[in-house]
């Protein structure tokens, strides 16, 4: 365990615990709590908890207990208590680690909790899946798509979003002057952002064996040296250390015409004023290829479970259709399910039509034990070219060397 605990770059700290969070419980009438970790915001608790009380109500012999920990050590935490034997029944992960954890032995399988493996996005299925066995029920899927103001397009006579890096840099730059940007690109989510631009420019992140970067190519460097030369001409200063909240008030107020984000900014963006007159959605620009990075995250079980058939039911129910559409429809997500992207209640939709296309065509993020070192690596190296203080080739070779050392450390 403590090999397994160090290959996921976590130190165990004697007696850490979440509070509540002593796994399931049960009583001589049958009656089973299901604990249940998460990093819920405030209004996806909000209506899980109303989702809860109706399994509840349908399954009285069962209990949901909800325990929501946004601190920044939660998976560190997690894996410290799933070392002592311990740990919640079902907990919230992003991608990546339910490939870890699963390797790692901490999951069980939860084949039983999919109607249908085919109802979902082959790629969202993929990182969660390890010998034939599905270890992740995708919640919530999300990828990175362009958001642009169409009135400032229409304004600068552009008559279309772009659809390469070579109209990107050409509109980006008529969109800027008088105290207005083209586009902001932020490096403060570090290596996340830029995944989708690093594989368009036909790098990848790591060798086909999973114990080198890759990143640092002429390829890599050309992405890079794309975001070091918007920032030069079209980006407001100071994009290497911004986060999406820094760009998203500007694009509202109309001082960035472009930005990155995902499905659920649509709704941010209309409960904040904005109209579907005013902007719109599309794929990122295409370099020598299209690419996004896949988000979201997904529900798993643990294997120190002692009730792993009621917490897999619990994501079966979960999983259905009925409440597939309702989590989507309240938290303005897109389904996480293909197969819902016909219904009537999704079919109408234009955004929930690009984000499909887009998310059919984006690529998970790294799943190998080292994976969070390497996005700290690449994530460097974009706030140094970004600010300057390194040129790109400098930066994504002193990160691919950082990289490495993790990767075989």
């Amino acid at each position: 365990m403590k090999k397994i605990i160090a290959a996921l770059g976590i130190v165990a700290v004697a007696g850490l615990s979440l509070a509540g969070c002593s796994g399931s419980s049960g009583d001589a009438g049958g009656k089973v709590e299901l604990t249940f970790q998460n990093q819920f915001s405030d209004s996806e608790s909000a209506e899980m908890k109303t989702l809860a009380a109706e399994y509840e109500k349908d399954n009285p012999n069962v209990t949901i207990k909800l325990v929501r920990d946004n601190d920044a050590s939660y998976y560190d935490k997690l894996v410290t208590q799933i070392s002592a034997g311990k740990g919640p029944d079902i907990v919230r992960l992003e991608p990546p680690k339910v490939a870890q954890y699963a390797a790692s032995g901490f999951l069980a399988p939860i084949d039983d909790a999919l109607d249908s493996r085919s109802a979902y996005f082959d790629n969202t299925l993929d990182a969660a899946t390890r010998d034939g066995h599905v270890y992740g029920l995708p919640q919530d899927v999300s990828t990175l798509a362009l958001y642009y103001r169409k009135d400032m397009f229409t304004a600068a006579g552009i008559e279309a979003p772009p659809t390469t890096w070579d109209e990107l840099k050409a509109d980006a730059k008529k969109l800027s002057g008088d105290g207005k940007y083209g586009i902001g690109l932020f490096g403060g989510w570090g290596a996340y952002e830029f995944y989708p631009w690093l594989w368009q420019s036909g790098a990848d992140v790591l060798n086909s064996k999973g114990d080198k970067a890759a990143f640092a190519s002429d390829e890599g460097v050309s992405a890079l040296q794309l975001w070091s030369d918007l920032q030069k001409t079209s980006m407001p200063p100071g994009m290497a250390s911004a986060t999406e909240d820094d760009v998203r008030g500007p694009f509202t107020n109309g001082t960035v015409a472009m930005f990155t984000s995902g499905p659920y900014m649509t709704s941010t963006l209309k409960s904040a004023g904005l109209t579907d007159e005013q902007f719109g959605v599309a794929p990122l620009p295409a370099g020598k290829k299209s690419a996004s990075v896949l988000g979201g995250m997904d529900l798993s079980v643990l294997k120190n479970s002692k009730h792993q058939s009621e917490a897999t039911a619990f994501l079966k129910w979960f999983g259905s259709d009925a409440v597939q559409t309702k989590w989507a429809q309240k938290l303005g997500f897109v389904p996480a399910k293909k197969s819902l992207y016909d219904s009537k209640a999704f079919a109408s939709d234009p955004t929930v039509a690009t984000f499909g296309k887009i998310i059919d065509a984006s690529r998970s993020r790294p799943t190998v034990a080292r994976a969070a070192d390497v996005d700290t690596a690449l994530g460097n190296a974009v706030t140094a070219g970004l600010s300057g203080e390194s040129t790109p080739s400098e930066a994504m070779k002193q990160a691919a060397q950082k990289a490495d050392e993790a990767l075989n450390g």
